[in-house]
C-alpha cells in the first residue's frame, strides 16, 4: 500500500526549516557563531526574519535544528494510563519516566541518530553550541518533572511513594532517567546514535540490574 503524500502546505513548511537550517550552518562555518545573526541565516535563506522566527528560537536553534522539548498527547495519554489491563507495565513508574524522558529529550532534535554526525565539527569549532544543547535538556527535566508531579491521582500504585515530597523525589527520579537516557543514546565508536525502543528498554534493564546489585 503506497504511503499518502504530505500535504503541500506541509511539504513547504519542511523545505523552508531544511533552508533555514542549511543557511544557518553555512554561514557559522564561514563566518563563525559570533559573525552570524538571525537577520544574516534569514537573508542567506531567502526568508524574513519572522519567518525565521517562526521556525527558531534562537540563531544557535537554527543552526543545531533545535526546539525547545514538547510532548505529545499520546505520549502523556500512555504514561498517565499505562498497561489498562493492570499488567507489570501499570507499575512500571521508573521505566514509563525513562520513556517519558527520553521522548522529551527526542523531541528537541530533527534527528537525533544524524544529529551526532551532521554537527560534530560545528560543537568542535563552536563548544558554546553545547550551551543550548544543555538548556533543551534542562527544560525536558522540567517538563518530565512537571507531569510526575501533575500526573492524576491514583494513576498507578506505586504513586503515593511520590506524594508525600512530590518535588524531590519526582527530581531525583528525573535525574536517573536521563543517566539511563544518556547511557541509551551514547554514540557508538563511528559517532552513531543508537535511537530505538529496543535501545532504551536495554537501558532500562541495565540500570535495574546494577541498581539491584549495588542497593
Amino acid at each position: 500500500m503506497q504511503t499518502p503524500a504530505a500535504p503541500r502546505r506541509e511539504l513547504n513548511r519542511q523545505a523552508t526549516w531544511h533552508a533555514v537550517h542549511a543557511a544557518a550552518v553555512e554561514l557559522v562555518l564561514g563566518d563563525g557563531l559570533a559573525g552570524t545573526t538571525a537577520d544574516s541565516i534569514a537573508e542567506r535563506a531567502g526568508v524574513s526574519r519572522r519567518t525565521f522566527f517562526n521556525y527558531f528560537a534562537t540563531k544557535e536553534d537554527a543552526v543545531l535544528g533545535t526546539r525547545s522539548p514538547r510532548l505529545s498527547d499520546d505520549e502523556l495519554a500512555a504514561f498517565a494510563a499505562p498497561g489498562a489491563d493492570g499488567g507489570a507495565a501499570a507499575h512500571d513508574l521508573f521505566g514509563r519516566v525513562v520513556r517519558l524522558m527520553t521522548a522529551a529529550v527526542r523531541s528537541v532534535f530533527h534527528d537525533l541518530p544524524s544529529f551526532t554526525l551532521e554537527h560534530r565539527l560545528l560543537l568542535k569549532a563552536h563548544p558554546q553550541l553545547l550551551a543550548r544543547i544543555d538548556e533543551h535538556v534542562r527544560e525536558a527535566e522540567a517538563l518530565v518533572r512537571t507531569v510526575i508531579v501533575e500526573r492524576p491521582q491514583g494513576a498507578d500504585a506505586d504513586g503515593a511513594a511520590l506524594r508525600s515530597d512530590s518535588d524531590d523525589s519526582a527530581r531525583a527520579l528525573v535525574l536517573i532517567a536521563g543517566a539511563v537516557m544518556r547511557f541509551a543514546f551514547a554514540p557508538d565508536a563511528e559517532g552513531v546514535v543508537r535511537d530505538s525502543p529496543e535501545a532504551v528498554d536495554a537501558a532500562i534493564l541495565r540500570f535495574r540490574r546494577v541498581l539491584d546489585d549495588v542497593l
